[in-house]
């Protein structure tokens, strides 16, 4: 993107690789813009996620002249063109606001977080009582009810005396539904809170550009790095085809099937699952034709209910699904869903669990 006397004022790029990494793994998309690698100081906004090995997927990168929300708005139309307009299911952001408008615009259906370690910066850097900056992470990780929480979120202000418009705790106040924890509750994030994945891919790209780097050179160096990510994860692609992770010589078929299935990564985070199955227990059965609802809570929360749908046909699991939705948010199943494939003796983890994000 040129402007009328051909001034660069936007540049974006991807190759076919990248866009079958899309289509496999674009679900979510984590970018910023802090890093200005190039003699012209301009923004290098990256678009990374999170592969088969929960490893850092490069998507697309781009560059823009000024940080607003029409240069934003460019580059996402630009992403969704090459992309197949195929628009993710969340994004992870800095706390941009001309970010936040283009997304709002050109993304609406997207779930939006902002990245929790670039608030943890701005806690550090805005607040200055130990007191008032424990208080406030309270709301980035406190599960209770939205009710609650707007209660909770008034006390605080008025407690702090809090009147300023201008003020960096009212202007998260605003925003807080991209960041407190009952609002972004059953959304689909794959177990990401925050940036750092783009930050990492900047810091690497930063380590070895000079300040004075032409944009040329800077993308040559740009697809080096690219080459080197795309290597380490065919080395991984090989390492998972020959190899199986161990499980324990008392592992249930169910676990051992499970270590088949999903990359090493990604098992190692399945196993907690499977070993947290035994905190859970049986409250209620209800059977209902071909579905059958199960009823559980964790023994330590005897007072939150979960329920495990279970649908069969002719004696044959057809689907299972739960209400913490795990499954959808995070893309493992949960220990809820193991423990009613485990009392149901089920040998094999059903196809619905194994989303493409952890498969072989």
């Amino acid at each position: 993107m040129v402007d009328e006397v051909g001034h660069l004022k936007g540049l974006f790029w991807c190759d076919s690789q990248s866009r079958l990494d899309y289509e496999a793994f674009g679900d979510v998309i984590v970018f910023d813009s802090t890093y200005r690698t190039n003699k012209y100081n301009l923004p290098f906004v990256p678009f990374v996620g999170l592969n088969h090995h929960r490893s850092t997927v490069i998507f697309a990168c781009g560059i823009i002249s000024h940080e607003t929300s029409q240069a934003y708005e460019w580059m996402l139309r630009t992403f969704s063109d090459a992309m197949g307009q195929k628009h993710p299911i969340a994004v992870i952001t800095d706390g941009d606001l001309a970010m936040q408008r283009a997304i709002r615009v050109v993304w609406p259906d997207s779930n939006h977080r902002l990245c929790i370690w670039h608030i943890q910066q701005n806690i550090v850097r805005h607040l200055h009582d130990d007191a008032v900056k424990e208080e406030f992470r309270s709301f980035i990780y406190d599960t209770s009810s939205i009710e609650e929480h707007e209660i909770k979120w008034l006390h605080f202000l008025q407690r702090n005396k809090v009147t300023s418009q201008d003020s960096w705790l009212h202007q998260m106040y605003k925003m807080r539904k991209l960041w407190c924890a009952p609002y972004l509750e059953g959304r689909c994030f794959l177990g990401l809170s925050s940036n750092q994945r783009s930050e990492s891919l900047n810091s690497v790209l930063h380590k070895h550009l000079e300040a004075k780097m032409m944009l040329f050179p800077m993308l040559e160096h740009y697809e080096r790095c690219l080459a080197s990510r795309r290597l380490n994860e065919a080395l991984q692609d090989v390492e998972a085809l020959q190899s199986i992770p161990f499980t324990k010589e008392n592992g249930s078929v169910l676990e051992k099937h499970v270590a088949e299935v999903f990359t090493p990564a990604v098992f190692k985070l399945v196993l907690w699952s499977i070993d947290a199955v035994k905190k859970c227990e049986i409250r209620e059965v209800l059977d209902a034709a071909e579905v059958t609802t199960y009823v559980l809570s964790k023994k330590e929360r005897m007072d939150k209910k979960i329920k495990v749908r279970m649908e069969s046909k002719e004696g044959m699991l057809r689907s299972i699904s739960c209400s913490c939705r795990k499954l959808e948010c995070a893309g493992t199943p949960c220990s809820h869903i193991f423990y009613i494939l485990g009392i149901s003796q089920e040998e094999t983890l059903p196809r619905c669990c194994v989303p493409p994000l952890g498969g072989q």
